[in-house]
């Protein structure tokens, strides 16, 4: 039984599967230095901070975000979002450092992340 695709590479779709793989390629031979991978970690986890705690009703932009975490933000009048969003941010740089570690995330560890 052979397999036949419910589909047609037409000229088009060639050219972008060339392209993609031209792209692929190109981004293989970059370097990855610390500082990228540190710098795409902080984007990461800026983030998740914000999608998270939007999700919960915080209303603090990407960017307000970023800025309260760098520690230059002040919202009057979301106040509870900015503590929200410092709290959740510690609580990722926390995980990261348990993930990181040898030794298995325990209960206790659990109940540090949720100020228990």
């Amino acid at each position: 039984m052979s397999f036949l695709p419910k589909y047609t590479i037409t000229s088009k779709i060639l050219k972008a599967i060339s392209s993609i793989e031209v792209s692929r390629h190109e981004v293989i031979g970059l370097p990855i230095t610390t500082s990228m991978i540190a710098s795409l970690r902080e984007s990461a986890r800026l983030a998740s901070t914000h999608h998270s705690t939007a999700i919960e009703g915080n209303r603090l932009s990407p960017s307000e975000v970023a800025e309260v975490i760098r520690g230059g933000g002040h919202f009057p009048n979301r106040e509870k979002d900015e503590f929200e969003v410092q709290n959740y941010y510690k609580a990722l740089e926390l995980m990261e450092i348990l993930a990181r570690g040898t030794r298995p995330i325990t209960e206790n560890n659990i109940k540090t992340l949720h100020g228990a």
